[in-house]
């Protein structure tokens, strides 16, 4: 990937703002560090968790109170982690979205300005040929 002087890409928007927060707040920084981590790779446990624990209750040989019961702390237990980890998802998610439309506008601002400049540039000049044309 080229890099431009005048144009950002969206993770060095990301990156700063990681930057700044460890600057300035340094535990919600690695806070979220661990956070994300968790989501990464505990959800994976806790999905296989359970799944083992799903199957057995299908062939499990025990009354229907004692299965639901366990079905019930089955899916409390994925709500309890996989909520969580959606909802960071989406807030990473948000984030990127924002550094692109961030980045985005950075790069039409340069674009319009450099376009303004041209354009009087070429008006400088067909005034100037307009002069020399009516000598």
């Amino acid at each position: 990937m080229h890099t431009h002087a005048h144009v950002r890409h969206p993770k060095e928007v990301i990156q700063e703002a990681k930057d700044r927060k460890r600057r300035e707040h340094e535990f919600f920084y690695y806070n979220d560090i661990v956070l994300e981590w968790i989501t990464n790779h505990v959800l994976a446990s806790v999905i296989l968790f359970d799944i083992a624990l799903i199957v057995p209750l299908l062939t499990l040989n025990a009354p229907d109170t004692v299965k639901i019961t366990l079905g019930v702390i089955s899916g409390s237990w994925i709500q309890w982690w996989a909520l969580p980890a959606l909802q960071r998802s989406q807030t990473k998610t948000q984030a990127q979205n924002e550094a692109k439309a961030q980045v985005d506008h950075e790069t039409l601002t340069y674009l319009a300005k450099l376009q303004d400049e041209q354009m009087t540039e070429l008006k400088g000049i067909s005034e100037i040929l307009r002069a020399l044309k009516d000598k």
